[in-house]
């Protein structure tokens, strides 16, 4: 293969050398220290190589034909502008990853807090319907007291006013239906209070468990967050253009949490109050015996036990009728009455 004679020139002193070197040992040029000029476009087979040497010293060219010349090529510089433009890519992409991240966390965390308020005002129409049935259910019971307390000491006086006894019935006696009347009162209202204890109880219960649910999701979504971030930032410090997919999907078990927590709201039932001083109605058109015989005694201590008075308070009630205590004794033993 024939020799090639190549000339470089420098363009810092516009000066040439010239020299000749073997083809089949290749180029070689020096590190290029000011920007080289083009003579021509036009390029040739053959040219002649010459070498700096004196004086003359500079960067060398590469002649190209017609009198042109081109600097010797920068790799370093390349690579740099390659990389930089790479870094840039990745900078960018790094940028696009972080929005979509975000407003994926945003949309999935968004949809937590609503299913959450969601089950926070289930809970609450749940309980505050609870309250009602138990409020509602606490009236009615003590309608019922006051009501049966009304008849019965309505009843008592038209039976004694129909045996003949037209002063009403004793103090004892009065006193008594009163007595089964507030006891009566006292029973309902403390089952009211009971009732709505555990219904707060209940309701305490399934808003922590629904809240304690919800941190849960939070914390969960967080952690996955906090991964494809280092993701991110991991391509972005390599310099890799990555198209990160970000999706935050709604975890089954929270929404099994809060629908649980739902059910055993719903759940919750009460204990129904009851009027303990109840009405029984006596027929008091019937005949009655006179008042002088123990007949009349037996008769109107069966009339008071039904209505729901004691033993003690007929026996005082028939003692201040003038009946002996052997009398009362043998009517009760008849009676049953202990």
């Amino acid at each position: 293969m024939p020799n090639m004679n190549i000339i470089y020139e420098s363009a810092d002193t516009g000066g040439r050398t010239s020299g000749t070197r073997a083809a089949n040992n290749g180029l070689k040029k020096s590190q290029a220290t000011t920007p080289m000029r083009y003579r021509d476009q036009t390029t040739t087979n053959t040219a002649n190589a010459t070498s700096g040497s004196g004086s003359g010293g500079g960067t060398d060219t590469v002649e190209l034909g017609g009198g042109y010349v081109q600097p010797a090529f920068d790799w370093a510089a390349y690579y740099a502008q390659l990389q930089a433009e790479a870094q840039a890519r990745a900078d960018a992409a790094y940028d696009r990853n972080m929005a979509r991240i975000a407003s994926a966390y945003n949309s999935a965390s968004g949809n937590l807090k609503s299913n959450y308020n969601s089950t926070v005002g289930r809970l609450n129409a749940s309980r505050d319907k609870s309250m009602g049935d138990v409020n509602r259910d606490a009236e009615r019971s003590l309608r019922e007291a006051y009501v049966n307390n009304m008849l019965t000491r309505k009843n008592l006086d038209q039976r004694l006013s129909a045996m003949g006894y037209n002063g009403g019935a004793t103090e004892s006696t009065m006193a008594n239906l009163e007595n089964e009347y507030g006891n009566s009162r006292t029973g309902i209202n403390r089952t009211l209070n009971e009732n709505m204890n555990n219904l707060n109880m209940t309701y305490g219960d399934n808003l922590a468990a629904a809240e304690q649910s919800y941190n849960s999701a939070i914390a969960n979504l967080d952690l996955q967050r906090m991964q494809l971030e280092m993701q991110a930032e991991n391509a972005r410090q390599n310099a890799m253009e990555s198209a990160m997919s970000a999706s935050f999907g709604t975890n089954s078990s929270y929404l099994s949490a809060l629908q649980a927590a739902l059910q055993n709201q719903s759940a919750y039932s009460y204990d129904p109050t009851q009027a303990t001083n109840d009405f029984v109605a006596g027929n008091v058109q019937q005949a009655q015996p006179t008042s002088e015989s123990s007949d009349y005694a037996k008769w109107m201590a069966q009339q008071l036990l039904s209505s729901g008075n004691n033993a003690n308070n007929v026996q005082n009630y028939l003692l201040s009728k003038g009946y002996t205590g052997q009398t009362i004794a043998d009517i009760f033993r008849q009676l049953g009455v202990a």
